[in-house]
């Protein structure tokens, strides 16, 4: 250790974070002294009572049986969790109540007092005062209210400090950074961290607790007041959407846990691999709360609600038309005008419809191919339900159980989080509305510019924002792009038509590599592939092209390279992975090889131009494009 006196500031901090840990574990001896004490006089007084042979006496001991009881530790002594790290901030204030003065809190992931009743750790969820280290700079004066007091004063101080196995590794103050390197303290500027510097850090790659780094606009979203309705949350890509929506659901837990306890909330992401990607961050964020996507909770309550376990085949080629936002207003009409008793059989019965007909076929072409097909599947009670017919049967049982019975038969959810909003249809936006209680609480992000699906109208999302004006919607937008070097937005703003989007404070890389064939893209590929490696084995870099046959010629490629994951295996460890750019929304890499993004498999179309902004903006270090064709529209 140093002795400069410049590093006094790191010796205060380890000595407070012992002088907290010391708590942390007294506490924890006392907490379990007392439980063991009050155990002990239970069973004292089981046992006299047991022995007792007077009724009288019996009916004493079990009234103080009963007092006793209500005084039990255990219900209200809660555990530290956090003992390897626990805090991660320090914010300083001088106040001009001179009974408060000058203070400090430490804001941490769960809150802490010690046996002796001080609050040494503040919950970054307790609003009033975490804001003190969230909405505030050092010098900023502050005017908040808390437990109903005016407080007025100065920010004096706002550190981040990095606590790993209850040791101090590193601490941020203000331009300051001071740094654990070896057995040594070491003083530097502060330099900008992006969330893949922490990630190559740990080595796994999957969302990261990134609690410390909320900014002020994001906090506000995350701990506003309003629960009732819908939040809505957009923003271009890496603003933080889907981190807002999670940590904003923690915080409803947190201060309200009898009204959205776990089993009560759901989070719906876009596909199996960004659920994947959440479910590390939100088990410990949001407990047992359950992360699904839309097809897997839809199959669950159509379960419920009908009994029948559904196993859907793959492949339809009427996707785009069971989808369409014509049946939302059909199937109201079809359930009020027609009964039939068994789901699925309705279903088939529902598409047969004349009026149904008409708006899936409204040129003609193929509806009578379908309509022989649907008296078949009628008559043998076929139960061949393909994944485009879910949103369909399920807002189909939906309508059938009317709104009051279907709430209180499956207790549905007080809040829902819906991720990537503009790929769902209306119908199964309707689905997971009428799946809340009589509060209707969701929290909807959306992006127009990064909707990928061809099967959803774009309409479909804006319709169903009109309609949420029945129950009552607020809109937030994040600004600000944290995930992306200014190189690469300023690309993907191109790519979009976005106006410049604001950025992060962070520079990365952007670099074209073209080759005269596609051998030679294939070699440049592999020779960049390998540089990549050996700057940084811990970094995560994702090979992203446009087609699946692609996807098999280049992790042949690529076969003998350190770290190359296998294929169809979307992990997020260390190395190397070769994917779709269909798989890739909503997750990150530190680096991005794009191969032969060409103008025929993108193509200058709405889709084609959100996708590609998609894939260009999953970088958070360097974006490389390895090309011999013709460059896409945006890219050139």
């Amino acid at each position: 250790m140093n002795n400069n006196s410049q590093f006094d500031i790191v010796v205060q901090e380890q000595q407070r974070l012992q002088e907290i840990l010391g708590s942390i574990e007294e506490t924890a001896r006392q907490n379990k002294l007392k439980i063991a004490n009050h155990d002990a006089y239970t069973a004292e007084l089981e046992k006299e009572r047991l022995e007792s042979v007077s009724w009288r006496e019996k009916n004493s001991l079990t009234f103080k049986l009963v007092e006793n009881d209500k005084f039990d530790p255990a219900r209200y002594l809660t555990s530290f969790q956090m003992t390897d790290s626990p805090y991660f901030g320090v914010v300083g204030i001088n106040d001009r109540d001179r009974r408060i003065g000058s203070k400090e809190y430490l804001i941490g992931k769960q809150g802490f007092v010690s046996h002796d009743n001080r609050a040494l750790v503040v919950d970054w969820r307790k609003a009033p005062l975490s804001r003190f280290f969230y909405d505030y700079e050092v010098g900023e004066e502050y005017l908040e209210t808390i437990q109903g007091r005016e407080r007025e004063g100065v920010i004096s101080r706002r550190d981040t400090v990095d606590i790993v196995k209850r040791h101090l590794r590193r601490m941020e103050c203000g331009e300051a950074m001071y740094e654990l390197a070896a057995d040594n303290w070491v003083k530097s500027e502060k330099q900008y961290q992006t969330t893949s510097d922490t990630k190559a850090a740990i080595q796994d790659h999957r969302m990261v607790d990134i609690v410390a780094l909320i900014s002020p606009d994001q906090f506000r979203m995350i701990t506003s007041e309003a629960t009732d309705g819908c939040t809505l949350i957009t923003g271009g890509a890496g603003s933080g959407k889907t981190v807002v929506s999670l940590h904003r659901l923690s915080c409803l837990q947190f201060n309200d846990p009898e009204r959205f306890p776990p089993e009560r909330c759901l989070v719906l992401m876009f596909n199996k691999v960004l659920r994947n990607y959440v479910r590390q961050t939100s088990a410990e964020l949001l407990g047992s709360t359950r992360v699904d996507t839309f097809s897997a909770w839809a199959l669950g309550a159509i379960t419920a609600l009908t009994g029948r376990v559904i196993k859907p085949i793959v492949g339809d080629e009427l996707t785009a038309r069971k989808k369409s936002s014509k049946l939302s207003s059909l199937l109201t009409r079809y359930v009020n005008e027609v009964m039939e008793a068994d789901p699925i059989q309705d279903l088939w019965r529902f598409y047969g419809q004349p009026s149904v007909l008409d708006a899936m076929f409204s040129e003609g072409k193929g509806r009578e191919p379908f309509l022989v097909e649907l008296r078949q599947r009628y008559a043998t009670k076929s139960q061949a339900v393909s994944f485009a017919d879910i949103s369909v049967l399920l807002r189909l049982c939906q309508l059938r159980e009317k709104d009051g019975s279907i709430r209180d038969a499956l207790d549905w959810y007080a809040h829902i989080i819906i991720d990537e909003g503009q790929d769902l249809s209306l119908l199964e936006l309707e689905a997971i509305l009428a799946a809340t209680d009589k509060h209707c609480s969701i929290t909807l992000s959306a992006d127009s510019k990064q909707q990928i699906l061809s099967w959803v109208d774009g309409g479909d999302f804006d319709l169903f924002r009109t309609n949420l004006r029945e129950i009552g919607v607020s809109s937030e937008a994040l600004s600000v792009s944290y995930r992306c070097p200014k190189e690469i937005m300023a690309l993907a703003s191109r790519i979009s038509g976005r106006e410049s989007e604001q950025v992060g404070r962070h520079s990365g890389v952007l670099e074209y590599h073209q080759a005269a064939d596609e051998d030679n893209a294939l070699v440049k590929l592999r020779q960049l592939v390998e540089q990549l490696v050996a700057m940084d084995p811990n970094s995560l870099t994702a090979v992203i092209c446009k087609k699946k046959s692609d996807e098999k010629l280049l992790q042949r490629a690529l076969i003998g390279i350190t770290g190359l994951h296998a294929p169809d295996e979307l992990t997020f460890e260390p190395g190397v992975l070769v994917t779709i750019a269909h798989q890739v929304k909503g997750v990150e890499f530190a680096n991005v090889i794009l191969f032969d993004p060409n103008s025929r498999d993108f193509r200058n179309s709405p889709l084609d131009q959100n996708l590609l902004y998609v894939c260009v903006t999953r970088a958070c270090k360097r974006l490389d494009i390895v090309y011999w064709r013709e460059l896409a529209h945006g890219l050139a």
